[in-house]
């Protein structure tokens, strides 16, 4: 096999006045650096690739992390939320307890008993069980609301108060005829003696079922309440309401007179269940007067 004897001469000066002088490198020599230099630069990219790469991985990773890290704070947020609101719905149910006790609901839900079976605000109540709890409690508040809304217009449509300020007459019951003659009548509800003119005022919420001249009750306004409830006020000089207006207690209706049959002015005031006339006193204080 021959030798290979070919060279290669580079010829360089190293500075502008120096002699050249001249380096003869065999061909395999060259060859051979050369090929380590192109290892050397695939080997550098190689490194710098990976280097990249681990970089890349290592942002990604931190990233993550940091995901985790938002996760675990925002999961703990819920958590403080979801506690904050179980014990407000402990603490509601507890009230709500007793104006169910007061409106005479029966619970078909006990939230309370239910947390604690969970284990309290801190315990495994999902959020789930938390919309059902709230549901309960809202539809049973909502019964509740019909209970007392029905109790508030049932009390304000119960005779309270009195119809004018003075002083009674006559009671309820029987008493001895007041137009002579003697012998005694039945007298079917209070006559409060005040100034002519004075303002007679309606003791319930309620709608004027009649209003004008009525046997002995002279100009008399009749008020129904509603459950079976209502009242007459008698021998009125004026009369300020008419037949289907609605009034609300402390409405002015007309004014003290003697119309009908009397002898002095004065309001004949009636109290009614079911038409059947029954003592005033047992609607009304007489310390209001």
């Amino acid at each position: 096999m021959k030798e290979d004897k070919r060279f290669y001469t580079f010829v360089f000066a190293p500075t502008a006045k120096s002699q050249l002088r001249k380096i003869n490198i065999p061909h395999n020599v060259l060859y051979a650096i050369l090929g380590f230099a192109v290892v050397g630069l695939l080997t550098v990219g190689y490194g710098a690739y990976r280097l990249a790469e681990h970089a890349v991985v290592v942002a990604k990773l931190n990233l993550m992390q940091q995901k985790v890290r938002d996760l675990q704070a925002e999961n703990q947020e819920v958590k403080s939320q979801k506690s904050m609101v179980v014990s407000r719905l402990a603490a509601l149910d507890t009230t709500q307890r007793k104006l169910a006790e007061t409106s005479g609901i029966n619970r078909q839900n006990d939230i309370s008993k239910e947390l604690i079976g969970q284990g309290g605000p801190d315990g495994n109540a999902s959020m789930t069980d938390i919309e059902r709890m709230t549901a309960a409690l809202e539809s049973e508040l909502r019964q509740i609301k019909d209970v007392f809304d029905k109790n508030q217009v049932q009390l304000s449509s119960t005779p309270s108060g009195w119809p004018v300020r003075g002083y009674i007459t006559d009671g309820f019951g029987y008493r001895n005829n007041p137009f002579g003659g003697g012998g005694t009548e039945n007298h079917a509800g209070l006559d409060i003696a005040t100034n002519h003119g004075t303002a007679i005022q309606s003791t319930a919420d309620g709608i004027v079922i009649y209003a004008g001249v009525y046997g002995g009750y002279g100009n008399v306004v009749v008020i129904d309440h509603g459950y079976g409830i209502t009242t007459r006020y008698g021998h009125m000089s004026r009369i300020d309401v008419q037949v289907g207006q609605q009034v609300t207690r402390g409405k002015q209706i007309g004014a003290v007179g003697s119309t009908g049959r009397s002898t002095a002015p004065h309001c004949h005031y009636e109290v009614r269940l079911h038409d059947r006339p029954v003592n005033p006193l047992n609607y009304l204080s007489v310390g209001r007067l």
